[in-house]
């Protein structure tokens, strides 16, 4: 998921600091926890394609994934690690909030994985972290929070950076001997739209849509409800619904199919959901220790630009040259944005 809206969210919730001899140590502390955050994040990526090429079970993956996160973070709380300031006050608008947070949550990560699989890695996590244009149009056209001229310039740059990204070319189909020498030197290039792979383009255009749904979600619930309510137990709550819509799911199918899942599922399952939680408490860390403006465009580049150079240097994945540039508009647009 993308972490900016909902670690913006948990930041206000109280400090894990104790206190530093001066703002050196603080910096050195911050800039540690961010390096953490971001070989988490990469780390997401690396489990889905491992996950990907092993065949396991994306859905109970995931499932297991938010069942450790939660206990995780449940742990952390009661080790004193995480502080909640505030309760939980349930209404109808709020329970539902947080259903429909859960259910994108876990749709978003599914829909992450697959496109992992169809698309790579390092094209896979550079569209998610771009999607963080959807939240700054929805706060623009829901909440009349007016962008900045360079956050402007920065959304159309983000847009850009996605149709570069999504763009795939698909593999050509191999031509009988018969008919390349039937069709001999008259035959015509295929057309670009023939080219791309339609396929993994929609499944980017899916991620990006979902991760950016996750940041609204957050958003709606910082406006509507966060100045009574706890932004971690909101959470949460979110993790343990998208916890029950994949055991419901694994449960039916189980039942109805007797397939379960295995055993280096649940352990990659538990893996993952311990990174998930770590890429957030580290970048929360260090969002105490360093300034927004700063942290975030740093994660996100620095995730995009290590997940690339893995993808392309451990999986033999390729970056086509629209792919290339879009990853550059990709980072320059964050930059914008954060200002």
């Amino acid at each position: 998921m993308e972490e900016r809206a909902v670690v913006e969210a948990l930041s206000s919730e109280g400090g894990v600091w104790g206190g530093f001899v001066d703002d050196t140590h603080l910096v050195c502390y911050g800039m540690i926890f961010l390096a953490c955050a971001v070989v988490c994040s990469v780390a997401i990526g690396m489990v889905f394609k491992h996950a990907g090429r092993q065949g396991l079970d994306r859905t109970a993956l995931l499932t297991v994934n938010y069942a450790a996160a939660v206990g995780v973070a449940v742990a952390i709380m009661a080790l004193g690690g995480r502080e909640v300031e505030q309760g939980l006050t349930l209404s109808g608008t709020l329970l539902g909030l947080g259903i429909g947070t859960g259910v994108v949550l876990i749709a978003g990560f599914f829909v992450l994985a697959w496109a992992t699989d169809v698309a790579g890695m390092s094209l896979a996590i550079g569209v998610m972290r771009v999607s963080v244009v959807i939240p700054f149009l929805a706060s623009w056209g829901i909440w009349n929070e007016v962008p900045t001229l360079a956050q402007g310039v920065g959304m159309v740059l983000a847009m850009g950076a996605f149709f570069l990204l999504a763009h795939q070319r698909s593999a050509p189909e191999p031509v009988p001997a018969s008919t390349a020498s039937a069709a001999g030197p008259t035959t015509t290039a295929p057309s670009i739209s023939s080219t791309i792979d339609w396929h993994a383009a929609g499944v980017l255009a899916l991620t990006f849509c979902s991760g950016g749904a996750v940041d609204v979600s957050m958003k709606a619930f910082e406006e509507g409800f966060g100045a009574e309510n706890s932004r971690v137990l909101f959470l949460l709550m979110a993790f343990g619904v998208a916890f029950l819509v994949g055991a419901v799911i694994v449960l039916r199918r189980g039942l109805r199919e007797g397939t379960w899942p295995t055993a280096p599922t649940v352990v990659w399952g538990v893996l993952l959901g311990v990174i998930n939680y770590g890429s957030l408490e580290f970048l929360l860390r260090a969002i105490e220790a360093l300034p927004g403006p700063f942290v975030f465009p740093a994660n996100n580049i620095a995730i995009m630009v290590f997940a690339a150079l893995i993808g392309v240097t451990l999986w033999g994945e390729r970056l086509s040259r629209p792919n290339r540039i879009g990853l550059g508009l990709a980072c320059l647009a964050l930059v914008l944005l954060g200002l």
